[in-house]
């Protein structure tokens, strides 16, 4: 979208694509306009002395996961609290959550995840790199880190502990039947020189925490998948984006094709929520696409093959209007950018499209029904299993699944090109008032809105 400062006014973009003039009436962008990214603003900001790998809101509260730090910060950037999490000492005799105390540190502590549980009590979960991905709790007091800290260990050797992989880590957390279940996707390097993610880490896997709320466990014996016997370092596997919706666990990943496949793409998983052995899980190919009409009217399409960022939430009435939805509808927002040839490495070419979650599951029930299904290559115990074609819901009747979902139908860019030189590497969308406002984070700093 264009972005100007010659009226205060126009500088808000909405995603239904209209911008306000100076009478306040919504006008239609020139199609000629193109993106300024000239434009620079005076917005809050706090210095951190490390870059940022993780941060989560609540509550009008910013936390800020860096190296050795977690940092908690105002709604206007203020610095409330830091609290170390590391440098510390690493070794195979030494204690996943004290380390080995009496010698010195070796090794830092790189955040992984964040995420916030409220069903209990208000309490931050932070895992980083330390003692092979463990977690600690914070049990929130007005806002602060330190009052109450646990480590999340274990008395067994499970390997319930190990949450947090090196290559990346993504959590989702859903109260199902008065208990707080932990779905864990840990990724694998889609750089082949980085090392492979140990055997501690489960690909997928479910946690619940202990009664004493000091350490997890999985749900159940079989509360985990990973990834093929001799797969494990050699099939890139990038768990870029997670959320739940409805009766369903989501997660978005970039990974090769196919097994042969040298070329990448973005998949969309489902699981249930209720499941506790992942037998109802489903992947499907998710990618946007922009059609370019020529001087003949003849249509060239482009394929944007990787997810760089992505968010849920609910739409603003515009939104609503122009693409049907319900008011308690759940939305995808998702930017992708074109890939280098049989590379995950992105151009500087991007798009934003948007789906709601009622259409992707609609999806995923029309192709499952017509058997545009195989069984996944990638992920141990994926023989396919006699299933109903027709009901794919999370009943405790329903029969179990592990499937790829073959066919695709991809979403189109929602703004029609305006940033086909551009990365995007962030998004995050707001109702505001009427209005969908999305704010877009590039490669090189600047932040469209």
């Amino acid at each position: 979208m264009s972005i100007t400062l010659t009226d205060v006014t126009c500088i808000v973009v909405t995603i239904s694509t209209l911008w306000w003039d100076a009478n306040g009436q919504c006008k239609e962008p020139r199609e000629t306009s193109k993106l300024n990214l000239s434009v620079t603003y005076n917005l809050p900001h706090f210095v951190l002395d490390a870059p940022v790998q993780k941060l989560l809101v609540f509550n009008g509260s910013v936390y800020v996961g860096i190296t050795n730090k977690l940092v908690a910060l105002s709604g206007d950037l203020k610095k409330i609290q830091e609290y170390k999490t590391g440098p510390v000492h690493e070794g195979p005799q030494c204690n996943a959550c004290e380390g080995c105390r009496d010698r010195p540190p070796n090794a830092n502590n790189t955040s992984m995840a964040l995420l916030m549980e409220t069903y209990y009590d208000p309490e931050l979960f932070s895992c980083g790199t330390a003692g092979n991905g463990v977690c600690s709790r914070h049990l929130l007091e007005d806002g602060e880190l330190g009052v109450d800290v646990n480590c999340m260990g274990s008395h067994n050797n499970d390997g319930s502990r190990y949450i947090a992989g090196p290559a990346g880590t993504q959590i989702v957390n859903v109260e199902v039947g008065g208990v707080v279940r932990f779905f864990v996707a840990n990724s694998e390097p889609l750089n082949s020189s980085l090392p492979s993610s140990p055997r501690l880490h489960h690909t997928i896997s479910i946690r619940k925490m202990w009664e004493t709320q000091d350490r997890f466990e999985f749900v159940s014996e079989h509360s985990y998948m990973d990834l093929a016997p001799g797969l494990r370092g050699n099939y890139p596997l990038h768990y870029v984006y997670s959320f739940q919706s409805g009766a369903y666990v989501y997660f978005l990943t970039v990974q090769r094709e196919g097994g042969t496949s040298k070329a990448f793409h973005t998949r969309i998983v489902r699981t249930c929520s209720s499941d506790l052995e992942l037998l109802h899980y489903v992947e499907m190919p998710f990618e946007c696409i922009y059609s370019e009409k020529g001087r003949r009217k003849r249509s060239t399409q482009m394929v944007f093959n990787i997810l760089q960022a992505a968010h849920v939430a609910k739409a603003g009435s515009d939104l609503r209007r122009d693409m049907d939805l319900k008011e308690d509808d759940d939305v995808l927002f998702a930017a992708f950018a074109r890939s280098r040839p049989d590379s995950p490495e992105p151009t500087a070419s991007s798009t934003v499209c948007v789906i709601s979650v009622a259409k992707i599951n609609s999806f995923f029930k029309d192709f499952i029904q017509k058997g545009h299904t195989k069984p996944l290559y990638h992920f141990t115990g994926s023989e396919e299993k006699p299933y109903n074609q027709t009901s794919f819901g999370c009943g405790k009747h329903e029969k179990g699944y592990r499937l790829e979902v073959t066919r695709t139908r991809p979403p189109e860019d929602w703004f029609n090109g305006r940033f086909r030189n551009v990365l995007l590497t962030s998004i995050a969308v707001v109702p505001i008032h009427d209005h969908t406002v999305a704010t877009l984070g590039t490669a090189d700093g600047r932040v469209i809105q």
